[in-house]
């Protein structure tokens, strides 16, 4: 059989009244391969034996002797969810009406052939067990929904409710049995995000276009009164091409706005915080700067070599810790401030990069191949500071016995544009590839000017317009490709 029924190895309770046709059953029942597990003559008895043997299927007379015959031994032992097959001599429209209230899964008539017999203990075993898998399942997919974090609420095609998951009728204030028929929108009350005007129901709208409603904000009403503010999206459900009715999705955003909200004012706070300590820790370097400027002014040619060296070391160090604090400064910024987008021509933003840097670009003898570079969505400021960055770091990061060869190119895809900046510098450790993107990360120490906040500004402007960068390096000594990939069509964060 497909389901995999056998005979043997099913026991089969008999119920039956007279000894000689149940002994006849029992030995027609072992020539088909079923094992009778028990007799019984009376409709009590029946049920006992069912509880105490857990049979596979009862066979039951009709008509048992005592208080309980046949079909109500059969309604109290379907309970126990074992299937029953009633025998009976009696084929009239009464008894198998009545019959019908005790769910039984099959009748044989006596008298009978052990063929028809096992014909129908066989499909009566069928049909028991896909109910069983059928039942299963449904409990799984029960289960699944009550396990949603989501509130999830289902409507027949006219706009009854049929289903609330737990969370829907925590949020909805309505148990599923008070709302079940109920119309969508006595359950579903929606008021307007912005001026709390009642709006119409999604599911409804659903239901009439019979097309799925994306992701929306609104307020719901609960059955108390209280407003909450949700986010919700329905989508119709079809049997066979059918529309049978709709399924909504709802979110309790309450905690996620809130959130939002301190999230903002910290970063307002925080923005505001930064501008303060800069100006504040820039003064007194400033100062610094100054006074070693004029100390230098007053003392040229009055000190020995090594007080020069000292006061040259004050004020490097004076140039460095500014360069540190407008450093910080910027990458705090840039992952604070909202990137704004146009069209932008990244081979003209490299060519003002170049014009930038030319006197250094000429002091090292450096050469630089831009190959055709494509407009794309981005914000013109943040490109100008990455592809800076970029090139400045091939700068620093060259061999002292070669002349640098950086090489700028481009790939578009269907998906967004890939930029590469190869050079024939230094190279990186393999170790140190995912390294000196993180903020003050310096490899050569103070042998190379720099904060080592270059690349992880560089990260942080790629990462707002939703791409990725990368380096690979096959060494030391081998130079590296900076690799940026930005997707196309994106929202910048």
């Amino acid at each position: 059989m497909a389901t995999g029924i056998q005979n043997r190895g099913c026991n089969i309770l008999v119920a039956e009244d007279e000894h000689i046709v149940a002994r006849d059953l029992a030995k027609s029942l072992g020539s088909l391969g079923y094992n009778v597990s028990a007799i019984a003559d009376t409709g009590a008895e029946a049920v006992r034996l069912a509880e105490q043997t857990a049979p596979h299927l009862v066979l039951m007379d009709i008509q048992l002797r005592g208080a309980m015959d046949g079909i109500a031994a059969a309604g109290e032992i379907r309970r126990s969810n074992i299937p029953v097959v009633f025998l009976t001599a009696r084929a009239d429209a009464d008894t198998i009406t009545r019959a019908k209230d005790a769910s039984p899964y099959g009748y044989i008539v006596k008298p009978f052939r052990p063929t028809d017999l096992d014909a129908t203990l066989r499909m009566a075993l069928q049909q028991h067990q896909l109910s069983q898998e059928a039942f299963a399942e449904h409990d799984w997919l029960r289960l699944l929904l009550a396990s949603i974090s989501d509130a999830v609420i289902a409507a027949d095609a006219e706009g009854r409710v049929k289903y609330l998951n737990s969370q829907a009728e925590q949020l909805t204030g309505w148990p599923l049995a008070d709302a079940s028929e109920k119309p969508i929108e006595e359950v579903l009350q929606l008021l307007a995000f912005e001026d709390d005007q009642p709006e119409r129901c999604q599911l409804r709208r659903v239901l009439e276009t019979s097309q799925p409603i994306g992701r929306q904000l609104c307020i719901l009403r609960k059955r108390n009164g209280e407003d909450v503010r949700i986010e919700h999206a329905s989508t119709p459900m079809f049997d066979r091409g059918v529309l049978t009715g709709a399924v909504a999705v709802l979110t309790d955003v309450t905690e996620r706005e809130r959130l939002v909200r301190e999230l903002e004012f910290s970063n307002a706070e925080l923005t505001r915080f930064s501008h303060a300590v800069s100006h504040d820790l820039q003064a007194p370097v400033r100062a610094i700067r100054s006074f070693t400027e004029l100390l230098t002014k007053r003392t040229r040619g009055r000190l020995d070599s090594e007080d020069e060296y000292l006061l040259n070391a004050v004020e490097t160090a004076a140039v460095n810790m500014n360069d540190l604090i407008q450093g910080l400064l910027d990458f705090a910024q840039a992952g604070r401030q909202q990137t704004t987008r146009e069209r932008v021509s990244i081979h003209d933003v490299v060519r003002e990069v170049l014009t930038t840097l030319a006197p250094l670009l000429e002091d090292s003898g450096s050469t630089v191949a831009v190959s055709p570079l494509p407009t794309i969505s981005a914000n013109r400021v943040q490109m100008h500071q990455l592809f800076q960055n970029l090139i400045t770091n091939a700068l620093k990061y060259r061999c002292a016995d070669a002349p640098v060869h950086i090489r700028i190119s481009a790939e578009s895809t269907d998906d967004g544009c890939a930029f590469a900046v190869s050079d024939n510098g230094q190279g990186i450790a393999a170790d140190d590839l995912e390294r000196i993107f993180e903020p003050l990360q310096r490899l050569h120490g103070s042998e190379v000017p720099g904060t080592g906040l270059g690349l992880s500004l560089c990260r942080t402007i790629v990462q707002r317009h939703g791409g990725r960068i990368w380096v690979d390096s096959d060494g030391p000594g081998h130079g590296s490709t900076f690799s940026v990939f930005l997707a196309a069509n994106t929202t910048p964060a």
